[in-house]
């Protein structure tokens, strides 16, 4: 693995090349028919809806809101432009017969009519960890403003404001809800359904490597701070084993096998390898260890399968400090490869 300098920071790299097949992309077979969206709405609304209106959200629910530095990070300016240059809608969709939440981001002011599309796959569980509006401008809206379609579910058991929204299964039969993004895309007339890529964070990560088996003719994936093997996860961070009994049917009687179906690191051979992974860690994350990506970059290179593994000197578990870089990195990796 070499080690090289990148704006100041010392990151790992490696990398193995590989002829890339390209085809059309292939949709999961539990879905036949294109899926609908419902209720669509802008993302700017209500608390959101203006700049004063989302600071003063801010303010007043965290007496620790910093005002100042929040405007150093997100300035007005900012907020403007992303409003005036990027559509952001939240939806609701059906899947297995349960109402999800999903969004999107495309850009406002590009004629080309067949964009890229990335399956954005958030962290965290049921409610927690949800893809906030702060996440949707600042992460998100950054890949829409280089000219893609970003597409993304809240998975199913996250809102508690949903009639029939189910349970989520942290890595179970909730991957539909990704799966059936792609049904969605269909529909979206800017989007170009034969070059999709796929991006998940922390849990997302693993929910990325879950579908993309489904997903034979998926162009790309990246994934940051994502865990590939959960028996390690467990030994390091043994609190989890109750979120796992909480949401993984029968977790307790099928422990092992529940395990290693959400851990790609058992089952690298079965990704498809024409969709070169980008795998993105820091090496001060303490809720996933550097350790999962580095082991998948390992078992990558065994198994011949294109990809890129960039390691953040000091990076936390949302490689906050970097996110700049970050966002470029991946925006660079879809670019390359969708």
């Amino acid at each position: 693995m070499k080690k090289i300098k990148l704006h100041g920071k010392y990151i790992k790299i490696a990398f193995i090349a590989a002829t890339l097949v390209t085809s059309f992309f292939t949709q999961a077979n539990y879905v036949e028919e294109k899926i609908t969206i419902d209720n669509p709405k802008t993302c700017f609304r209500g608390q959101v809806e203006t700049y004063d209106k989302w600071v003063n959200f801010l303010s007043n629910k965290s007496k620790k809101f910093n005002k100042e530095k929040f405007n150093e990070r997100y300035p007005q300016i900012k907020f403007e432009e992303i409003k005036s240059t990027i559509e952001c809608i939240d939806f609701t969709y059906q899947v297995d017969g349960f109402t999800v939440a999903g969004f999107y981001l495309k850009p406002k002011l590009i004629d080309d009519k067949n964009l890229p599309v990335i399956i954005y796959n958030r962290g965290g569980n049921g409610s927690f960890g949800t893809t906030k509006f702060i996440t949707k401008i600042d992460k998100l809206a950054e890949l829409a403003k280089q000219g893609f379609i970003v597409v993304g579910s809240q998975y199913r058991g996250s809102s508690k404001y949903l009639k029939n929204n189910g349970k989520d299964e942290f890595g179970g039969a909730d991957v539909n809800d990704v799966l059936a993004l792609t049904k969605v895309i269909e529909g979206l007339p800017e989007a170009d359904s034969s070059r999709i890529g796929m991006y998940g964070w922390s849990r997302g990560g693993m929910q990325t490597y879950i579908a993309a088996k489904s997903l034979p003719n998926i162009k790309a994936i990246a994934v940051g701070a994502g865990n590939s093997d959960e028996e390690m996860a467990l030994k390091i961070r043994p609190k989890m084993e109750k979120v796992l009994l909480n949401r993984v049917p029968n977790f307790k009687g099928n422990r092992t096998i529940e395990l290693e179906k959400r851990s790609a690191i058992k089952w690298v051979d079965k990704l498809p390898k024409q969709a070169p992974i980008l795998l993105l860690h820091g090496d001060k994350d303490w809720r996933v260890n550097v350790e999962q990506s580095i082991q998948l970059a390992a078992a990558l290179k065994k198994e011949n399968h294109p990809h890129k593994l960039v390691v953040y000197s000091g990076g936390n578990h949302g490689l906050t400090k970097h996110r700049k870089e970050v966002n470029q990195e991946v925006a660079n990796w879809f670019k390359q490869y969708l």
